[in-house]
C-alpha cells in the first residue's frame, strides 16, 4: 500500500496525503496524459480512505491543473505531455521567482523548501528574491525586486506581498504583461491571480474559543499596521468568537495595532501598560503572530507580570522558539512547507499551460497547539 505520510507535516489531512500520492503518480508518469484515473471507489479501497477524501484530493489536483473531470466519463489526466512541450518550446519559462523576506526566518525557509521541491520535480528553476527583515527596508526591497524581475522578463512569480500601493501597481503591471503570479500566505485584494494561504479567520476563532473555554472573558487582540490580509482575517475570527459567546466584539480598548516601522518594543510596552493599568484589564492577550507574542511575554515579565498566572498569552505560526520559551507558547501551527509546495503547483500549472481558468484560492488547514502560556488551569481553578 502507498505511504500516505509523505507530506512534510504528519498532521496534514488525509485528502492532502492522497493528493500527494496521486500527484507523484502523475508527475512520474505512472498515469499518462489522456488517461482516466481509477474510479473513486477503487482509489478509496486501495488507499484505505473514504470516497469523500478521494473527492477532496481530486478537487485539489483539479485546481492545480493536473486533472479534468468529464461528466459521465471520469477524471482525465491533463498535465504531463503538456508540461514537456511547454518546456521544450519556451525554455525561458523554466525559471520562476519567489519574492519573500528574511530567509533566516523559519516560515520563509519552509515556504522556500516547499516551493523548491515542487519546482525541482518539474525541472524548473526557482530564483529567490529575498527582502530585508526590517519592515522599512523590506518595503523598498520588495518594490525593487519586483521591478527587477519584470525588467528581466521573468514569467512566473510567487510572492509574499507587503500591503503597499507600489506593490499593487507592480503586480498589476506583471499581470498585464502576462506574468503568472501566485500570492502566498497574505494577499492584496482584487488582483486576478491565484492565492494559497490558510483560513486565518477560522483559526483565530478556534484560538479565541479555546481561551474562552479556559475561563477568559477579557481577551485583548494585538496586531500591527500596516495590516496585511492575514492580520485582518485573524481579527475577524477573534471578533466572531466573541460574538458567538455573547461577549463584546467591538471594544476598542481591547484591540490595538502597533506600527511596525517604529520602535516596536517601546510601543508594545506602552500598549501593555495601558491595558494592565485599566480598571478592567484583560486576562489574556492574543498576539497576531508568534514573534509578537514572544515580545509581549518579555514585556509582561519586564513589568513584573507572571505568564500565564496573571495574563495568558497566545500567538500564531508555531515557530520553533514557541516551544522553547518559558512558559511554552500556545499557538496556531501553519503548514509553511505545504503552502510553498501548493503555490508552486499552482504556478507550474499556469506556466505549463495546463490551467488557464479563473483565479484559484486554496486554503490549507491549521492546527491548534496547546501549551502552558494560555493558562490551561484557569477554568478548573475558577470552578474550585
Amino acid at each position: 500500500m502507498p505511504d500516505l505520510n509523505m507530506q512534510s507535516q504528519n498532521w496534514a489531512p488525509a485528502y492532502r496525503r492522497v493528493a500527494h500520492v496521486l500527484r507523484e503518480r502523475i508527475t512520474q508518469g505512472s498515469h499518462q496524459e489522456g488517461e482516466f484515473l481509477p474510479p473513486e471507489r477503487a482509489l478509496a479501497a486501495e488507499l484505505k480512505v473514504s470516497r469523500q477524501t478521494v473527492r477532496l484530493a481530486i478537487e485539489l489536483l483539479r485546481q492545480e491543473g493536473l486533472l479534468l473531470p468529464e461528466q459521465g466519463r471520469g477524471t482525465r489526466i491533463v498535465l504531463p505531455q503538456t508540461a514537456v512541450v511547454s518546456r521544450q518550446e519556451c525554455d525561458e519559462r523554466s525559471f520562476a521567482a519567489l519574492v519573500i523576506y528574511g530567509m533566516s526566518r523559519e516560515g520563509s525557509a519552509a515556504i522556500f523548501q516547499g516551493c523548491a521541491l515542487a519546482m525541482q520535480r518539474a525541472n524548473f528553476h526557482l530564483v529567490v528574491a529575498e527582502t530585508a527583515i526590517s519592515v522599512r527596508q523590506r518595503l523598498l526591497d520588495e518594490a525593487a525586486q519586483l521591478q527587477s524581475l519584470l525588467d528581466k522578463g521573468i514569467r512566473g512569480i510567487i510572492i509574499y506581498a507587503e500591503p503597499t500601493d507600489q506593490n499593487r501597481s507592480l503586480l498589476e503591471q506583471a499581470l498585464d504583461r502576462g506574468v503568472q503570479v501566485v500570492q502566498i500566505d497574505r494577499y492584496l485584494p482584487g488582483l486576478p491571480c491565484d492565492y494559497v494561504g490558510v483560513d486565518n479567520a477560522a483559526a483565530a476563532e478556534e484560538m479565541t474559543d479555546h481561551l474562552i473555554a479556559r475561563g477568559h472573558r477579557r481577551i485583548a487582540f494585538l496586531s500591527m499596521k500596516p495590516e496585511p490580509s492575514t492580520c485582518q482575517e485573524r481579527l475577524q475570527g477573534y471578533r466572531a468568537s466573541l460574538r458567538a459567546h455573547g461577549l463584546r466584539a467591538s471594544s476598542h480598548d481591547l484591540v490595538a495595532h502597533y506600527n511596525v516601522q517604529r520602535n516596536p518594543h517601546s510601543e508594545l510596552s506602552r500598549i501593555i501598560y495601558r491595558w494592565l493599568s485599566s480598571s478592567n484589564p484583560p486576562t489574556a492577550i492574543f498576539a497576531v503572530n508568534d514573534e509578537l507574542a514572544l515580545t509581549v511575554i518579555q514585556a509582561l515579565q519586564a513589568q513584573g507580570r507572571c505568564v500565564p498566572d496573571e495574563v495568558a498569552v497566545v500567538g500564531f505560526d508555531n515557530q520553533r522558539a514557541a516551544g522553547l520559551i518559558s512558559p511554552p507558547l500556545t499557538t496556531i501551527e501553519q503548514p509553511f512547507s505545504d503552502l510553498g509546495e501548493a503555490a508552486a503547483h499552482l504556478l507550474l500549472s499556469r506556466l505549463m499551460g495546463s490551467y488557464t481558468g479563473e483565479p484559484r484560492r486554496i486554503l490549507l488547514p491549521t492546527r491548534l497547539v496547546i501549551r502552558q502560556s494560555c493558562g490551561t488551569l484557569l477554568r478548573s481553578a475558577a470552578a474550585s
